[in-house]
Parts: structure tokens; C-alpha cells; sequence
């Protein structure tokens, strides 16, 4: 009996290869295979050390008190300067501080936004604090000169006789003469005429030379003219129109601003001579 000759063929794959030497898996030995770890959070909080101050410092805290800081800013910038001193453990014991907990005092020392006045406020009071600019300042009397203009002067009239008898004396017929009234200012026109914003004009030269009265705005339609022993506004509705003054004399007006009571004033128109600069 003849014996058989086993034949082993050689393993053509790499698994087959490790197999067939009994080598296990070298995935976990690969010499180029790294490992590579993911950064460990540190549970610790920043490190600081708890210093005196030695002046107030803005954003940190009141002289005298005790506060942490970094020890950087302490090391470089603090104790160089004096501005505060290391507190030992020693010291905190002593003090009877030893675990307490320190914070610096963000807000100390920080001007704090002044708060804003509501818009409400704001329109009530400045109307208002125009009011007593201007009471303060203007004066009684706004006076304006102008040039006036000269009526022709009428003839004499011949003298009038009163009868045709002639009295017992024998002395000449009673006459009676007629006489020209006396004109007053009033009717004495003038060149050109004195308008609301001419007033106004007056009114800002005054104030110009008040800081708070330089910045005040007043219109022509605030100057309102007054008429009559009741001093009433001339305004279309009651059926008198008074936008100009055109003769001279003295004239009564009001500056009425939105939400306080007017402002009365004078105005006096004064002659001027022609030849006057």
C-alpha cells in the first residue's frame, strides 16, 4: 500500500496568511495606527489671589477692602503701583476670613446713565421754561422810529359872521372863527409800517444776548396785536384785521406760545426826521 503525499499549498490572501500562522488580528498592534485623545476640561476655575486694596479703583472696589484678582494684574500692575497688598492665609485666619468667599465690586465707582425725561415731560416743560426766558428778559417796551408823513397843511377859511347888525357901539360885526382840531399821534401815518416780524426781529435782538434766549424759536404768527379798551386780538373772525402798525404811537401785542399763558408788551412807534441816520 502505497502512502499519499499530502500537498499543502501556501495561502494566496494576507487572512488566509495570518491564519495559517496563527498570528491574530494586528489591527489594534499596527505600528503607524495613533491614538489620539480629546482635550480634558479642567473642572478648576480661573486662579486668583485675594489682594487689599490700597485706593479705590473704579470697576473693583472701595479702599480697604478685600477682593480677588488675577494674579498677573496684581503681580505687574497693583503692587508695582501700590495699589493694593497681598493678603496671606495667615492674615485671613487672624481676621477670622479664612472662607469666605471675596468678589470684586463691578458697578463700584461707573457713573450711572442719568434717566431720560419722557417725551411728555419734556414738551410741558419747555414751552414753559421759554415763557420765563423771555418774561425775564424782554423789556416793557419794544420801541421802533419811523419816518412821518406830513398831511398838507389846509387853508385858512375866511371868518364866518354871525349877523348883519351892527352892535350899539357902532363896533365891527361878531365873528366867529372856525379852528383846525388838534391832531394826535394816532393820525400822523408813517413811511412803511411796523409788522409782526419787525416784533419779532426786536424780540431775538434782545434775547441774543442770553445764552438760553439765543436758542429760543418765536414766529411772526405768535405776535398777536391787540385793539379796543379790552385789549382783544385783531383777528379776521372778530372782523378786525391789524397785520401791520402804520401810524404813530404806542400799540399793545402778545407773544403766545403753545401752553402758557401770553406775554403782553408795548410797542411804540416814534417819529423820525428824515436826515436822521
Amino acid at each position: 500500500m502505497t502512502a499519499h503525499t499530502k500537498l499543502v499549498i501556501s495561502p494566496q490572501c494576507l487572512g488566509l496568511l495570518r491564519r495559517h500562522a496563527g498570528i491574530r488580528s494586528l489591527g489594534s498592534k499596527d505600528p503607524f495606527h495613533q491614538q489620539i485623545r480629546g482635550k480634558k476640561k479642567s473642572t478648576k476655575g480661573p486662579h486668583l489671589v485675594n489682594v487689599r486694596l490700597l485706593e479705590d479703583i473704579q470697576g473693583y472696589g472701595r479702599k480697604g477692602s478685600i477682593i480677588p484678582v488675577a494674579p498677573g494684574r496684581m503681580r505687574n500692575i497693583y503692587y508695582p503701583q501700590r495699589k493694593a497688598e497681598y493678603v496671606t492665609q495667615a492674615q485671613m485666619r487672624s481676621m477670622g476670613q479664612n472662607d469666605m468667599v471675596f468678589e470684586r465690586d463691578f458697578s463700584f465707582g461707573l457713573v450711572k446713565p442719568q434717566e431720560t425725561a419722557s417725551p411728555e415731560t419734556e414738551e410741558g416743560e419747555k414751552p414753559q421754561r421759554s415763557a420765563e426766558v423771555i418774561e425775564a428778559l424782554l423789556p416793557r417796551s419794544l420801541v421802533f422810529h419811523r419816518v412821518p408823513i406830513e398831511a398838507p397843511t389846509p387853508e385858512p377859511e375866511a371868518p364866518k359872521a354871525v349877523g348883519n347888525s351892527i352892535n350899539a357901539i357902532g363896533g365891527e360885526t361878531p365873528m366867529q372863527r372856525t379852528s383846525e382840531p388838534k391832531k394826535t399821534s394816532a393820525d400822523i401815518h408813517i413811511f412803511g409800517s411796523v409788522t409782526p416780524a419787525d416784533i419779532v426781529e426786536s424780540i431775538k435782538a434782545v434775547l441774543a444776548n442770553d445764552k438760553e434766549g439765543a436758542n429760543l424759536v418765536i414766529a411772526p404768527e405768535d405776535i398777536h396785536i391787540l385793539y379796543g379798551s379790552n385789549d382783544e386780538v385783531a383777528t379776521e373772525e372778530a372782523g378786525v384785521k391789524v397785520d401791520r402798525l402804520k401810524s404813530l404811537g404806542e400799540y399793545r401785542f402778545e407773544i403766545r406760545l403753545k401752553g402758557v399763558d401770553p406775554i403782553r408788551r408795548l410797542v411804540h412807534i416814534l417819529p423820525e426826521q428824515p436826515d436822521q441816520p
